[in-house]
């Protein structure tokens, strides 16, 4: 078998060393001759990490995507595959190129692991149906010999001989039904993940799912039963990925049921660890934040220092985001410095996991006013994404949709949207292709898009343009946003209120100020519900009816009290030198200058003054409250810091 320096040396297309001349050579001379297509088929027969390296060169060549699609198509041929870990990335890469090249890799595995299933179904219903009829035999056996009662000798006889034959048939075909059946379930939790991983939810699903209809049909051991737990969260964790959130519920109350029935001593506590990560993610994309912050506490305590690298990454990861939207600013920090740290050490800078902790790490850097900061680290990952993953692919489109956003944020002050409106152009034509058009991920990226349109057309009205269409297709996409929020979350949720928000700051674009009025209203009063007062989210609505009351309606006073306001929750959750501080002190400028209270308007414009000094100090250092953490710290250590240091 190759070494791993071969095969690297392979993968980086080195074809100097002998290993990489034969693999290229025989690679080039495949075609689809008699003769070739007999040599292929002998190819499961070499080493995983030999096979691959094969199938990787065969990936970059147009007219082998047939060959290729029917060989990794056959389950027993990826199986082995994904046995073997140093091949996981490669499979990555080929699977994104078929999938590029329009072969359906991802749904071809599903289907034919979901007939594989099937046979195995049908399997087990002939050893039940040869079960019943052993039983009946043994009926009409003990009737037959019951009516020689006078023979006791003839009686024992016949009765042990037949039961040790049931004995012996029962242990066979249960024991032979229960091994299939494992091995249909270990191989099912391999390729579901594995599928999951690459950004191809639904399939995982289905996969998922048929494994653990396949444990319902077993009678569970304790054993099974750690493994219907391992089954269930991970179903939890697509099913949550891809908003599914009517089946993430089921899927959470199941596992929430059986972890009550086994005995949590006999859990192991990466597997808990990793369920409560998956109980926290739901909630997240639920915007549920408390049962977030929850879950991924209980999920930390359960890290241990022989849990799995990858495991303890994804926890700290999770609970890094749900400290962010709990403006719990310190332990994101530290959290998602470590798991960013952690990822890169273990699995390198190319990887998707350490592309995972960096998309973390651009959310926690765009929540504490870092927007520049973001926007090059969603770069890279960005970056890292569509090397693994392709241009097509589920996860590429999020990331196209995060960098967007946070570009939208960066230019927020110069107008120039350029970048951010091409990646969420993106964003939204790959979400086109791959979920239903009233997907609950398609409306998120269409809500960004909104947002960048409605700016691009105020812009257009400074220069004297038409800006009606614009406007009208922002609305329009604002409303669909909103409308299947309220369907999926209801009316009490952060983002309905978001949305509500969102369209009050376009109704006042479009001069309509009573509707503007009441979706600020709205948007103010269920974030307060849910935030409480003092939450970034209803100073940023509060600032925005501030200046409807201010700029349109003439409402000074009230102005000024939601200006004061605003600011009050700015300086208390990101200090004085928030950025968003600039629209209250100029909002503020113009009530006090507009009122001609001359005293007033000469102390904002002086903290005004300094704010930019503070300002432009903190971008040309780039300095942040929140300096990024490099030195990696023990598991014991994380847990005391998360637990015990103050916020």
């Amino acid at each position: 078998m190759a070494t791993m320096a071969q095969l690297t040396s392979a993968r980086s297309g080195n074809r100097e060393t002998l290993y990489g001349r034969c693999l290229c050579c025989f690679v080039t001379n495949l075609n689809y001759n008699q003769c070739n297509l007999s040599r292929v088929q002998y190819l499961r027969y070499l080493p995983p990490g030999v096979l691959i390296d094969i199938y990787v060169m065969m990936s970059h060549r147009d007219d082998l995507k047939d060959m290729l699609f029917e060989q990794l198509a056959d389950l027993e041929i990826f199986e082995r595959l994904l046995r073997f870990d140093p091949s996981r990335q490669k499979l990555f890469c080929c699977l994104a190129t078929l999938m590029g090249k329009g072969k359906p890799l991802a749904t071809q595995l599903q289907q034919n692991f979901t007939l594989r299933f099937k046979q195995k179904e049908r399997h087990t219903l002939k050893t039940a149906s040869k079960l019943a009829t052993l039983a009946k035999a043994k009926l009409a056996l003990v009737t037959a010999c019951s009516s020689f009662n006078s023979n006791k000798w003839g009686d024992r006889k016949y009765n042990q001989c037949d039961d040790d034959l049931l004995r012996q048939a029962d242990s066979t075909a249960f024991d032979d039904d229960k091994q299939n059946g494992v091995d249909v379930i270990d191989f099912g939790l391999r390729l579901g993940s594995f599928l999951s991983e690459a950004g191809w939810l639904s399939q995982s699903i289905e996969i998922l799912s048929c494994v653990s209809l396949k444990l319902k049909t077993i009678e569970l051991d304790p054993k099974l039963k750690i493994i219907q737990v391992d089954c269930l969260q991970r179903l939890l964790h697509s099913e949550a990925a891809l908003s599914n959130f009517k089946s993430a519920e089921r899927t959470f109350n199941k596992l929430t049921n059986l972890l009550t029935d086994i005995a949590a001593e006999s859990i192991p506590k990466p597997l808990l660890a990793n369920t409560y990560t998956q109980f926290s993610e739901m909630y997240f994309a639920r915007n549920e934040y408390d049962y977030s912050h929850m879950w991924s506490a209980m999920a930390i305590q359960n890290l241990e220092e022989s849990t799995p690298e990858r495991i303890t990454i994804d926890v700290l990861r999770q609970a890094a985001k749900a400290c962010v939207v709990k403006r719990d600013f310190q332990r994101a920090n530290m959290l998602i410095c470590q798991a960013k740290q952690r990822a890169k050490n273990v699995f390198g800078s190319k990887h998707q996991k350490y592309a995972d902790t960096l998309l973390d790490y651009g959310f926690f850097l765009l929540n504490v006013d870092c927007a520049y900061q973001s926007v090059n680290v969603y770069i890279e990952a960005l970056d890292i994404k569509r090397y693994i993953f392709g241009n097509r692919n589920f996860h590429v489109a999020l990331a196209h949709e995060d960098l967007s956003y946070a570009y939208y944020v960066h230019e927020y002050s110069t107008g120039n949207f350029t970048c951010a409106r091409d990646h969420v152009e993106k964003a939204v034509d790959i979400m086109q292709d791959l979920v239903p058009s009233d997907h609950l991920r398609l409306a998120s990226a269409k809500r960004v898009k909104a947002l960048l349109l409605e700016e691009i057309a105020l812009n257009k009205m400074a220069e004297g343009a038409d800006d009606e269409g614009l406007l009208k297709q922002s609305e329009d996409l604002h409303k669909f946003a909103l409308q299947l929020s309220l369907e999926v979350f209801g009316e009490v949720n952060v983002q309905t209120a978001k949305l509500y928000g969102n369209l009050g700051r376009l109704y006042q674009t479009m001069n309509r100020f009573e509707e503007a009025e009441r979706m600020h209203q709205k948007a103010i009063e269920i974030k307060t519900d849910l935030l409480g007062p003092y939450d970034y989210e209803v100073g940023l609505s509060i600032g925005h009816l501030a200046s409807l009351y201010n700029y349109q309606m003439k409402k000074y006073r009230e102005a000024e009290e939601l200006y004061l306001r605003s600011i009050q929750i700015s300086l208390r959750v990101f200090g004085s030198s928030y950025s968003g501080l600039e629209y209250d002190y100029l909002g503020l400028c113009h009530v006090y200058e507009t009122l001609r209270e001359y005293e007033k308007y000469l102390m904002y414009a002086h903290i005004l003054e300094n704010w930019q000094i503070l300002r432009s100090q903190n971008l040309t250092m780039n300095k942040s409250i929140y300096p990024a953490i490099s030195e990696e710290c023990s598991l014991e250590e994380i847990k005391w810091q998360f637990f015990n240091a103050q916020s």
